[in-house]
């Protein structure tokens, strides 16, 4: 596979990640605009926003490496260890919602807590 036949497969990878940036920056820029809420209900439209962005980053990431490793094995080694390369890799795809749901409970501080005091870790 060459370069410049992967650069649609990129555009294809990228264009999603600009739409998110775009809503993402109108929904910040909306809240801020309508801020009549307590500092409860501020706190956690805070952390829903960060969760947001984090939920858009890590696939970002995940996804943009795993298709640097694809242009690699396929350009740098044998076709047999291409293959078992991309399966590897292709396994990490369906690990998304895992991420993503590990991710929910660590950013927001109800369930982290929940979650920290069933395995016995008080927080300070």
């Amino acid at each position: 596979m060459s370069i410049l036949a992967g650069i649609p497969l990129v555009f294809i990878e990228i264009i999603p990640y600009f739409i998110i940036i775009i809503c993402g920056s109108k929904m910040v820029k909306y809240v801020n605009l309508h801020t009549g809420f307590d500092q409860n209900m501020k706190r956690l439209l805070k952390q829903l926003t960060e969760t947001l962005i984090i939920l858009a980053v890590v696939p970002f990431v995940k996804h943009a490496t795993i298709l640097i490793l694809l242009v690699f094995s396929s350009t740098y080694t044998s076709n047999n260890a291409a293959n078992i390369i991309r399966l590897i890799i292709f396994v990490w795809f369906h690990f998304t919602p895992v991420f993503n749901s590990i991710v929910c409970i660590l950013t927001n501080k109800p369930y982290r807590n929940a979650v920290l005091k069933s395995i016995r870790i008080h927080p300070q």
